[in-house]
């Protein structure tokens, strides 16, 4: 702008610095850059206060006003205003309170746009009433869409740090002095609970009890072994069990037979340091009791013997077709280790509580030499994790079950979970188990990593969507241009009457400057008013999704205060660089070339 030449070059070098501001983005800089990035931010913010107290202390704010207000409403409009306020108030009430259809939605919608532009209209010029629709439905569409982004990226979040832990400490060939890791990292900052677990992939196939001509049913799972006692700690077992739909079942459901060969712990040389100067909960000494006990079991709780049942055919086949319900009958008194199963997978293989499946463990015949363990279980509970991958292939059992079937019934485990106070603290938690135990024998993995393309998706998609909506508050923009350069001509006169009079170049550029402004923050909160009904209106109704395709159930709608923020400040900053063509144009006008025809 032609301002005051002091003050030109004044604002000129702090509007250069504050575009150092977007450093703030680059989390991964130097540390110059984290200071550069904040003081452009204050730097900016500073503007943005000049603007202010410079824009209300005299007659622009007063003179930008008449320009975009319409000088007298109908009464009627008010009246019209207020009817379809009643009608939106009504429309969310009748959602909330169960009456849910896509009619009542749509009607609700219209009748929010409907007092949008009653109200609109009703105070301001034709003009400025189109330039703060235009606003408003991109401020309404970003925040739906950033709603609904954000809904879907925490709904993921939960149902996954649901089933899996915030941490996990992993160990290729198992680690056998477990009970030591998870004495240390009980005492890592940040860390709330830790449990111990084997993960192993198996088949499983309910015990047959059809005609002999039924095809029959298996699927392929991810079996996972929990210790029932520590379990809840880190994973929302619970929670799910009790959203399955069944009876009440405790994770202490789960139950095993089977007597574990103990396993001396390494040499503390091969441990990590932490590890070897954590004592063994078991006390000194304990290994030499422990083996001598279950060498003096008999030879039927030991790995390798009685396995197999009476009704086991001449060919070890889990599954008779001779005579099914004699196999059922047989197994009925039996008392057979437990499991968990997800709805979809009980679904699929048409199992019930109670009802005896088979567990088939593939890698014990891979070398030809033997034929393929299995184990009979009884199911004792069906869970819904709410995420289709889960609920159909993740099955739980006892861990000394998958030690039994993994390590060959040696005391082994795959590795430890840990929760953590803050789940997005992991990252810290991470790196300092990487500087006392090491990455190079264990593998340490956060659950952000672990799930590391999921969630990347995730960001991109909504990342991709907000760039996309972003173009509507773009246009708008152009709008609140258009309409102030055609006021700047209209007005020539005017202008040229007001720097006659005294009117600073600097003045004249604010009166259009305040009046766009204007028009971006009554569209900007017009915008955020129709974009909360609409996310109310689709949380109300309750938009179902196919869980093969999006992994849950329904459309999800969480609100951020944060990124409403972000919205608002994005289009008044669109709405800011709209207004500065206008205001140079008219800060350029010469007294003498707007009163020259009149």
């Amino acid at each position: 702008m032609h301002l005051e030449q002091r003050e030109h070059w004044v604002l000129l070098a702090l509007f250069l610095v504050s575009l150092t501001g977007a450093l703030v983005f680059w989390t991964d800089g130097p540390p110059w850059a984290w200071w550069a990035g904040r003081a452009g931010v204050g730097t900016f913010f500073g503007l943005v206060a000049w603007w202010a107290v410079t824009g209300f202390s005299g007659y622009e704010h007063r003179t930008g006003l008449r320009i975009v207000r319409r000088p007298g409403a109908p009464r009627k409009s008010l009246a019209r205003a207020l009817l379809a306020l009643t009608g939106v108030i009504v429309g969310l009430a009748c959602m909330y309170y169960g009456l849910r259809s896509a009619p009542v939605v749509i009607a609700t919608a219209l009748c929010a746009a409907a007092a949008l532009v009653l109200l609109v209209f009703r105070r301001f010029a034709v003009f400025a009433s189109l330039s703060i629709v235009g606003i408003a439905i991109g401020v309404a569409a970003l925040i739906v869409v950033q709603s609904v982004a954000t809904g879907f990226q925490h709904e993921f979040e939960r149902r996954v740090l649901g089933v899996y832990a915030h941490i996990n400490v992993t160990r290729a060939f198992g680690i056998q002095e477990y009970r030591r890791f998870e004495a240390y990292l009980r005492t890592v900052d940040g860390v709330v609970g830790a449990s111990p677990f084997v993960y192993y992939a198996m088949a499983l196939a309910p015990q047959s009890s059809a005609s002999d001509d039924r095809e029959l049913r298996r699927a392929s799972v991810l079996v996972k072994g929990i210790e029932p006692s520590t379990a809840s700690e880190v994973i929302d077992l619970d929670a799910h069990l009790d959203a399955g739909g069944g009876p009440d079942v405790e994770i202490s459901a789960l139950t095993s037979d089977i007597e574990l060969q103990p396993m001396p712990d390494r040499p503390d040389g091969k441990l990590p340091e932490v590890i070897a100067r954590t004592p063994d909960p078991r006390g000194e000494g304990w290994y030499g009791p422990a083996l001598a006990r279950w060498r003096s079991l008999p030879d039927t709780v030991e790995y390798g013997h009685g396995r197999k049942t009476d009704w086991d055919g001449d060919d070890g086949d889990p599954w008779p077709d001779d005579d099914p319900q004699a196999a059922r009958a047989a197994v009925s008194d039996e008392v057979l280790p437990t499991m968990f199963v997800g709805v979809t997978l009980a679904r699929e293989l048409e199992l019930e509580l109670d009802d005896v499946v088979t567990l088939v463990d593939p890698g014990a015949g891979f070398d030809h030499t033997e034929v393929p363990e299995y184990r009979r279980y009884r199911i004792a509970g069906i869970f819904r994790a709410g995420f289709q991958e889960y609920d159909s292939r993740l099955v739980y059992v006892h861990i000394h079950e998958l030690q039994w079937f993994k390590y060959r019934g040696k005391d082994i485990v795959s590795g430890v979970d840990l929760r953590l106070a803050d789940p997005y603290d992991a990252p810290r938690v991470e790196a300092v188990l990487r500087g006392t135990i090491g990455d190079d024998e264990y593998s340490i993995l956060e659950w952000q990593k672990l799930n590391a393309n999921l969630f990347q998706s995730i960001r991109t998609q909504k990342t991709i969507l907000t760039i996309i909506l972003s173009l509507v508050s773009a246009v708008a923009g152009f709008n609140v241009l258009a309409a102030l350069w055609t006021m700047v001509v209209r007005r020539t006169a005017e202008i040229a009457i007001l720097m006659s009079m005294g009117a600073t170049e600097s003045g004249v550029a604010r009166i259009f400057q305040f009046s766009g402004m204007t028009l971006g923050a009554v569209g900007s909160i017009a915008g955020v008013a129709f974009g909360l009904v609409l996310c109310a209106l689709v949380e109300f109704y309750g938009y179902t999704l196919d869980p093969e395709v999006y992994f849950i159930e329904r459309l999800p709608v969480e609100l951020s205060v944060a990124q409403i923020g972000a919205v608002l400040a994005l289009t008044m900053g669109i709405s800011f660089v709209a207004t500065i063509p206008p205001a140079l144009r008219a800060a350029k006008l010469r007294p003498v070339e707007g009163l020259r025809y009149e």
